[in-house]
C-alpha cells in the first residue's frame, strides 16, 4: 500500500467504506479529534505506571472502534465491531470510583501543571473534551441517535482523565496548584 497516493491533494477524502468527504467536513473532525485523543493517551501511556497504562491501553482499543465507527455507516466494513455500550461507560466510572477513593476529596479549582506527566494528562483531557464536542456536531448535523452513548462515554473519559490527573499529583507526590481567582 502506497504511503502517499495523492488522491486528498484537492482537498477531499474517502472515509472507510469509500464514500467521498471534504476534508473539512464535520465528520472528518470528529474522526482526527478522536484519532488524536488516541494519540495523547498513546504519549500518556508511555509516562505513567503500568497499571494505568493498561487501562488507557483498553481506552485507546475502544476509541479505535469508535473512529471505525464514525468512518463508516457500511455494516460490511464494521463488520462485527460493537459501538461504546454503557458497559463501557460503567467501567470507566469504576475507575474514577476507585481513584476517588483514593484520593482527598477536591477542596478548590485546579490549575493544570506541576510535572510534565500531569501537564500531558490534563491536555489529554482538554482533547477528549474536543473530540465530544466534534462528535456531538457530527451526531447532531448527521441526526445519528445511535450514537448518544459513545458521546457520554467521551464525557466521562473526560472524567476520567481529570480524576487521573489529581492521582498523579499524589502518587507523583506534587502539590495539586490552586486557582487564585484574586477574589
Amino acid at each position: 500500500m502506497a504511503i502517499y497516493t495523492k488522491n486528498g491533494d484537492g482537498g477531499f477524502t474517502r472515509l472507510a467504506d469509500g464514500k467521498g468527504v471534504s476534508k473539512s467536513n464535520v465528520r472528518m473532525d470528529a474522526i482526527g479529534d478522536i484519532d488524536e485523543l488516541n494519540c495523547h493517551l498513546g504519549a500518556l501511556v508511555c509516562q505513567i505506571e503500568p497499571l494505568l497504562a493498561e487501562k488507557l491501553q483498553s481506552i485507546q482499543s475502544s476509541l479505535f472502534v469508535l473512529g471505525a465507527h464514525v468512518a463508516s455507516d457500511s455494516k460490511e466494513y464494521l463488520g462485527n465491531m460493537k459501538l461504546i455500550s454503557l458497559h463501557d461507560i460503567v467501567a470507566i466510572e469504576e475507575m474514577i470510583d476507585e481513584i476517588d477513593g483514593k484520593i482527598a476529596p477536591m477542596r478548590f479549582f485546579i490549575l493544570p501543571g506541576g510535572h510534565p506527566t500531569i501537564a500531558a494528562a490534563q491536555i489529554t483531557r482538554t482533547v477528549c473534551r474536543r473530540a465530544e464536542r466534534s462528535l456531538i456536531r457530527w451526531v447532531q448535523e448527521e441526526e445519528k441517535e445511535d450514537y448518544a452513548t459513545a458521546i457520554a462515554y467521551l464525557n466521562r473519559l473526560s472524567d476520567y482523565l481529570f480524576m487521573m490527573c489529581r492521582y498523579l499529583h499524589h502518587s507523583l507526590d506534587i502539590p495539586e496548584i490552586p486557582w487564585n481567582s484574586g477574589k
